[in-house]
């Protein structure tokens, strides 16, 4: 067998491989006898069909099952004598097979980048280190008082006002394509709170109950910053249908509610425990900027190209966590129905995303790191504290598979990759305003 490997890119080569005529024609030998035994022909008995007849009957059958053996054997063959490490199933083209002659074929495939990481030591990044106000924890309280919250049917009148919860059924198109992330059915919507499309609350005001209402609104700036979109596409169109109307009563905050929601005898204790929750939060979300920031840092010192077929997968997951997707659809991630600008957003943050694992492996294999069986174990164990004992049966199956645990595994290695990085980087702490707060105490 002779295989040549031809670089198309840094992450996609093509290999072309010959297969000798002698070792075609052996295949071809063995397949014949194989249907010899078992074909069944008009006038010939089971294993008597002479081979001039099983040509004439099965010839195109054999080529092709000789043909597809052929590159089974040899492509992985072919890999191993090359050391080509793919993360791709192989685009063949395949020639036809004569026999007394060579076969030949064609695989292109995607393949792991080669990274050698450089420049990752001394790295220079800010913490932004929020301070916790008065306000946030006053915001922090009325969100939690808020969520315990009572809805009570509006009876008595049927036309929306400020301040009502409204339960509508919705769908949004842009450009004229249905937006899948962009609609729900039975959805709350508290007339007068903040929106993602500003206008919207506006246009339900008045609304009787079981209207349908169908309107326009430009996207938010945001969508179309650093963009380039038409002026179809800066447009998203509603249709939303009225269902119920309701009035939401909040309860006190006093003594009284942090017993019975705070789990603290007064409420200037679950104020403390708010500020102290609140603090956590800030600081980490001030290692996680950091660990963002270096990795930043490490990308713009180290370029490479990464596998395209790896930055769609990526992108399908994202797309699927943020609810635009279903888990179980079938199809492209452009079938997605996202305008051209948020289908550019997403597919260069799921590039980032898969260059940051590469580069952390990297950096792992540079510097010797490895993660022993007692660490994975005691990340398994961390697990089963945070999820309850009655639940160790179900995490220790899920771990008990081999590919769950090496997913595990090669996290942890990625983290102490990364806690390497952040370790010999140069931080610098600044106190910065809080934002994003939204944990619940």
């Amino acid at each position: 067998m002779k295989a040549f490997v031809e670089s198309l890119s840094s992450v996609q080569k093509k290999i072309s491989v010959e297969v000798p005529s002698e070792r075609v024609q052996a295949e071809l030998e063995k397949t014949y006898r194989t249907f010899q035994q078992n074909a069944q022909v008009k006038g010939f008995r089971a294993g008597k069909v002479p081979r001039p007849v099983l040509e004439r009957h099965y010839k195109d059958q054999v080529a092709a099952e000789v043909s597809s053996h052929l590159v089974e054997e040899t492509y992985w063959q072919a890999l191993q004598d090359n050391a080509i490490q793919v993360v791709t199933e192989p685009q063949l083209v395949t020639e036809k097979l004569v026999p007394g002659q060579p076969f030949r074929y064609s695989a292109t495939v995607e393949v792991r980048p080669e990274v050698t990481l450089s420049n990752y030591e001394g790295l220079e990044v800010e913490k932004r280190l929020s301070k916790v106000t008065e306000e946030d924890v006053n915001n922090t309280l009325a969100r939690l008082a808020e969520n315990f919250a009572q809805l009570h049917p509006i009876t008595e009148r049927d036309r929306v006002e400020n301040g009502d919860v409204v339960t509508i059924d919705y769908s949004t198109s842009v450009g004229g394509r249905q937006v899948a992330g962009l609609q729900g059915k039975g959805r709350f919507v508290e007339i007068g709170k903040e929106a993602i499309f500003p206008g919207f609350q506006e246009r339900l005001l008045g609304a009787q109950k079981g209207e349908t209402l169908q309107f326009s609104l430009p996207l938010p700036k945001r969508a179309e910053e650093a963009t380039e979109v038409t002026e179809t596409e800066r447009i998203a169109a509603f249709r939303v249908t009225i269902h119920d109307l309701a009035k939401k009563e909040v309860p006190a905050l006093d003594d009284e509610f942090a017993k019975d929601h705070g789990e603290c005898d007064t409420l200037d204790g679950l104020r403390e425990k708010v500020r102290h929750n609140l603090q956590q939060a800030a600081e980490r979300r001030a290692e996680n900027q950091v660990q963002d920031a270096v990795v930043a840092r490490l990308l713009e010192r180290n370029t490479f190209e990464v596998p395209p077929s790896l930055v769609r997968e990526q992108m399908r997951r994202m797309l699927i966590e943020t609810g635009v997707v279903r888990p179980d659809a079938d199809g492209s991630v452009n079938d997605a129905g996202l305008p051209d600008h948020m289908r550019e957003e997403f597919t260069m943050q799921a590039r980032k995303q898969v260059q940051s694992v590469f580069l952390l492996e990297a950096l792992a294999k540079q510097e010797n790191l490895t993660v022993s069986d007692e660490e994975v174990q005691q990340q398994i164990a961390e697990v089963i504290a945070s999820v309850g004992v009655e639940r160790r049966s179900q995490v220790d199956a899920y771990y008990a598979r081999e590919e769950n645990q090496r997913m595990l595994r090669n996290r942890l290695l990625h983290d102490k990759a990364l806690r390497l990085v952040v370790e010999k980087a140069i931080v610098k702490t600044v106190e910065g305003d809080i934002a994003g707060t939204e944990e619940k105490d």
